[in-house]
C-alpha cells in the first residue's frame, strides 16, 4: 500500500505520528548501538595499547640483558685470548731456554755424551715466502777433543705429500755451490734457506755424518730429529 492509501485508511495524523515514532526509535537505536560499539572499540584499543606497552617494556629489558651478556662474553673472550697468548709466550721461552741450556751443557760438559762428536740439532724457521724455511744444523765435539774434525753430511727430510710418504734429500733444495761439509774443532753451525715442494709436510729429519780426522775416517753418526720440535 502507498502512503496515500494509508492516509485514507488510518488518517494522516496517525500515519505521520507513526512515522515520527519509528524515525525516533531508529535514531535512538542508532545512537545507542553506536555508543556501545564505540565503547567496545575504545576498550579494545586500550587493551591493545597496554599489551603493546607491556611487550615494549619486556623487549627493552631483554635487549638490555642481551647487551650486558654480550659485553661479559667479550670481556671473557679477551681475557681468555690474553691468557692463551701469555701461556704460548712462556712455552716458547721455556723451549728456547731449554734448547740453549742443552747446547751449552753439551759443549761445556763432555761427560754428558760418550761420543766425541755429535749432532746437536736441526732447526727450521719459516720465512715470509710460502713453503720456504731458514735452517740451521748444529755440530759439536767435546771440549777435550783438540783436533779438527772434518766430514760430509747427508740430510734427509721425511714426511708426507698428498697423503703418501715421501723423502727428499736436503741438498736437492740447496744451490749447487753449497755443499754440506763441515770442518771445526769445537762446534759449527751450518745454515741455509730451502723451499719445499708444495704439499709436502716434513715430519722427520735424518742427519748422517761421515767423520774424518787426519784424512782418515774416524767414524759415522746418524741422528733423527722430529720436525715438529724445530723452531716454528
Amino acid at each position: 500500500m502507498t502512503v496515500s492509501e494509508y492516509k485514507k485508511k488510518f488518517g494522516a495524523f496517525r500515519v505521520y505520528t507513526f512515522m515520527l515514532v519509528f524515525l525516533g526509535a531508529a535514531v535512538y537505536l542508532g545512537f545507542t548501538l553506536g555508543g556501545d560499539n564505540q565503547e567496545r572499540q575504545a576498550k579494545l584499543i586500550s587493551t591493545q595499547e597496554q599489551s603493546i606497552q607491556n611487550l615494549t617494556t619486556e623487549n627493552e629489558k631483554l635487549t638490555k640483558d642481551l647487551n650486558v651478556l654480550g659485553v661479559e662474553l667479550e670481556v671473557a673472550r679477551l681475557a681468555q685470548q690474553h691468557h692463551k697468548t701469555e701461556i704460548e709466550t712462556l712455552l716458547d721461552r721455556e723451549r728456547e731456554l731449554k734448547s740453549k741450556l742443552e747446547f751449552y751443557q753439551q759443549v761445556m760438559a763432555p761427560e754428558l755424551k760418550e761420543e766425541g762428536f755429535y749432532i746437536e740439532g736441526f732447526y727450521a724457521e719459516p720465512t715470509l715466502s710460502k713453503d720456504t724455511y731458514r735452517f740451521e744444523l748444529a755440530l759439536v765435539q767435546h771440549e777435550k777433543t783438540k783436533n779438527v774434525l772434518k766430514g760430509n753430511l747427508n740430510v734427509t727430510l721425511i714426511g708426507s705429500e698428498n697423503g703418501v710418504q715421501k723423502e727428499y734429500p736436503l741438498k736437492q733444495f740447496l744451490p749447487e755451490e753449497q755443499a754440506l761439509r763441515f770442518s771445526f774443532k769445537y762446534f759449527q753451525l751450518i745454515n741455509g734457506e730451502i723451499t719445499l715442494p708444495e704439499g709436502f709436510q716434513p715430519e722427520k729429519v735424518v742427519v748422517y755424518a761421515a767423520i774424518f780426522q787426519f784424512n782418515r775416517k774416524k767414524g759415522e753418526l746418524t741422528t733423527t730429529f722430529d720436525w715438529l720440535s724445530t723452531r716454528e
